[in-house]
């Protein structure tokens, strides 16, 4: 679970980390209020969504009014930005972040990480940060890992002063920073914590301009205090297994898509776009969907106006039995939601019991002999054949 700029902020100033002042607002008149009660020379109105590489793609903006920041606030709320990291729909812009403008001498670039292939944490660190770091070559990035339940010692902090070339002042800030950076993360439950960039300001400081921060949420349970923050972060064209029993991507095409496990909803996914069509959606319902897990989740499909066919795609297993979701679509169907022709591929337990199900209801579909075949059919409905 990525958390908003602005968030993750609030959350690491309670570690004693320091960050230019900044105000979220949801309103051009909040901005331009915000833009009052922040003393600087200019200032940054940042647009804020669970996504990075926002400043390439128009949602980070320098101002130097309060006007100018209304007028880039107004534009940027109630949009859906669309960045490398968010997919084609982009991410709706609730709020903004209006921040103090900071005069820079040098970028660097932060980070800690869990890796669990390793069962380590990593920090990794470059002499260069801001936009693009994705795009760096390898060799640029140097990462010292520190084992699970350790806070880092002297020499591994020593080793990244080291790789950044560090005059001794900005060496114990660094190190400093990197150690509350650890803290956070522990106590946070954290997967990633990046600084990027953190820059070295004209009066020698080390501050953070931006922040992301994934928490796992495997740990949420944990943490009543994270409920306000995924309020906020909801996105309706994206829904998680922890809130909904399944995991649901909303997609830009018109075949949706009913598919049990991730690996299976890939290569459907994959299978469509290969042959030429479009889809709707992702979405993985796990091998412990209920019914009423598969009603709602085609319900959230349906959803979509451009919808030509659903083409469910089911191999069952677990709980999630092929009659399950024969049932599930069963009753949307007496609900009247179901205004499309229907592709229908199941293998696997309780296949054929499903198909009987589906037929004493008189629920119109088209059975397919394999996926390719389900998949040929979805695309000439797609295409008006």
């Amino acid at each position: 679970m990525y958390i908003h700029e602005y968030q993750a902020k609030k959350l690491l100033q309670h570690h004693g980390l320091a960050f230019p002042q900044g105000i979220a607002a949801a309103t051009g008149e909040e901005a331009e209020a915000a833009v009052d009660s922040i003393q600087s020379k200019f200032w940054v109105v940042k647009a804020q969504i669970a996504a990075g590489d926002r400043e390439r793609y128009g949602g980070i903006k320098k101002v130097r009014s309060k006007q100018e920041a209304g007028s880039i606030a107004r534009s940027l709320l109630g949009s859906n930005l669309v960045t490398s990291q968010t997919g084609e729909l982009g991410l709706p812009v609730k709020k903004v972040y209006v921040e103090q403008g900071c005069d820079v001498k040098k970028e660097l670039y932060l980070a800690i990480l869990v890796d669990r292939s390793a069962e380590v944490l990593k920090y990794l660190v470059a002499s260069t940060g801001g936009t693009g770091i994705e795009e760096r070559d390898v060799k640029e990035i140097v990462d010292v890992s520190v084992k699970l339940g350790q806070a880092p010692s002297a020499d591994e902090l020593q080793s990244l002063v080291e790789a950044l070339n560090l005059e001794k002042e900005l060496a114990d800030q660094f190190q400093k920073i990197c150690l509350q950076l650890y803290q956070a993360l522990i106590d946070n439950d954290a997967l990633l914590i990046e600084l990027n960039p953190l820059a070295l300001t004209s009066d020698g400081q080390l501050t953070a301009l931006d922040v992301k921060l994934e928490i796992d949420d495997n740990a949420l349970f944990r943490h009543e205090e994270f409920n306000e923050l995924l309020d906020e972060i909801r996105d309706p064209n994206r829904v998680f297994r922890a809130q909904a029993g399944y995991n649901f991507v909303r997609l830009s095409g018109d075949i949706g898509l009913v598919v049990g496990g991730a690996g299976l909803a890939l290569a459907t996914m994959d299978a469509v776009k290969l042959h030429g069509g479009e889809p709707a959606n992702f979405l993985d319902l796990p091998p412990v969907a209920t019914r009423a897990d598969v009603i709602d989740a085609v319900k959230k499909i349906l959803e979509q106006p451009t919808l030509s066919c659903l083409l469910v795609n089911i191999i069952g297993g677990g709980l999630a039995r092929c009659d399950t979701v024969a049932e599930g679509l069963i009753t949307v169907f007496r609900e009247n939601a179901i205004q499309c022709p229907i592709v229908v591929r199941f293998e696997g337990t309780a296949k054929d019991h499903a198909v009987v199900l589906m037929r004493n209801a008189k629920l119109p579909f088209m059975p397919a002999r394999d996926m390719k075949d389900a998949v040929d059919r979805a695309i000439r409905i797609s295409q008006g054949q």
